[in-house]
């Protein structure tokens, strides 16, 4: 047993290891686009107009982490619709893309990967932007009601600045510039800090393996019936990049099909679900951006699942 115990947590070591210059070198390209870039892409964002959807898809699905917290930020201030939330969070893969990038030969599949995303994410937030016009507009109003109430407060004197502590603007407004080393450095401590959770899902999937055989892990996850991506979409929704790494590594191994790693995928919208959990004020909105972020994930990969058998 203790043997055994050993061998896995080797595997997961090496596997670990082979991985980290590839994804260290992913990150610090990410890293530095985010860095120069995300100025500008926050104003694009906010002029989106109709095309917020296809704008929100193509940025959600860039491995950055801060794009779903900015989107997140915005929709709070009313400055996205619904619909460019969802597409935003959709799109979105976290840690799935360097991951796959980081296994030789896997550009092709990256590329598939990425293009379901984005066109689920299109379609679906233009779905919802036409569903849900009316909250959109209802926010549009609760919004423009709650600016001239903080302008009012403003003038008398009993607000202290605009700036809040979300990854949005403030750093921006003060014109703080991008230092290199600042830049390297996040992206080695990105990489590390996902290393960490791939050698612990490749540790316990490995563990796992030893203990109840492929066969038994597959039954346990559901095999590939069609259940298996309400499965996945639910350990997507979790708020925290360990989900995106756990859905990657077992589509890795063969564990989960495309169409339940795609539903997982486009659940995990990582911390951009716990920015908007956090700062949107209402509550009944947070758990319909939930619901459609949840229910599109689930019918998409449920469709992948029959169609791609």
């Amino acid at each position: 047993m203790l043997q055994t115990l050993e061998s896995v947590l080797v595997d997961a070591l090496l596997d670990t290891l082979r991985m980290i210059p590839v994804l260290f070198a992913v990150y610090a390209v990410f890293e530095i686009v985010e860095a120069l870039w995300q100025e500008k892409i926050i104003r694009i964002m906010t002029r989106a107009g109709r095309a917020g959807p296809v704008i929100a898809a193509v940025g959600g699905s860039l491995p950055q982490c801060g794009f779903s917290v900015m989107t997140s930020a915005l929709y709070t201030r009313c400055l996205l619709t619904m619909g460019t939330l969802v597409a935003a969070f959709l799109s979105t893969s976290d840690e799935a893309i360097p991951i796959l990038l980081s296994q030789h030969g896997s550009e092709k599949t990256v590329g598939i990967l990425v293009v379901t995303k984005i066109s689920l994410a299109v379609i679906s937030g233009y779905l919802v932007d036409a569903v849900m016009a009316r909250e959109n507009e209802r926010r549009r109003l609760q919004c423009v009601d709650q600016a001239a109430a903080n302008e009012a407060a403003e003038r008398a004197g009993e607000l202290n600045s605009p700036c809040d502590d979300t990854r949005a603007s403030c750093e921006h407004a003060k014109g703080a510039t991008v230092a290199w080393m600042v830049v390297l450095r996040a992206a080695l401590q990105r990489t590390l800090h996902i290393a960490g959770f791939l050698f612990a899902a490749s540790a316990v999937i490995g563990g796992l393996i030893a203990w109840v055989g492929e066969s038994g892990l597959e039954r346990l996850l559901l095999g590939h019936s069609l259940l298996q991506p309400t499965l996945a979409a639910l350990i997507g929704l979790i708020p925290n990049c360990a989900a995106s790494v756990a859905i990657t590594r077992l589509y890795l191994d063969g564990v989960l099909s495309f169409g339940s790693t795609i539903a997982g995928l486009s659940a995990a919208a990582g911390l951009g679900l716990l920015v908007l959990i956090r700062e949107n004020r209402d509550r009944a909105n947070t758990f319909k951006v939930v619901v459609w972020l949840l229910g599109l994930s689930i019918m998409a990969g449920t469709l992948l699942q029959v169609f791609t058998k």
